[in-house]
């Protein structure tokens, strides 16, 4: 990894990448990074003000792209 310059692997997005590859699919994988995540109960739920709402509006975008440039 340090030849790459990585710092960390997500595990189940590379699993998922992994899986792809094996089945000649493709993927597609978001990541919502944090350094909050599970610090205190109910963490994993950010909310709409901590950008739940635009991350999906933004999947949502990409998706729909993506799924209309495949076909």
């Amino acid at each position: 990894m340090s030849e790459k310059s990585l710092l960390a692997v997500e595990m189940e997005a590379a699993a998922l990448y992994a899986f792809a590859e094996a089945r000649r699919k493709p993927v597609l994988c978001f990541a919502h990074v944090t350094n909050q995540m599970a610090r205190s109960e109910g963490d994993f739920d950010k909310g709409e003000a901590d950008g739940t709402k635009d991350a999906l509006a933004v999947i949502g975008a990409v998706t729909a792209a993506w799924g209309a440039a495949r076909v």
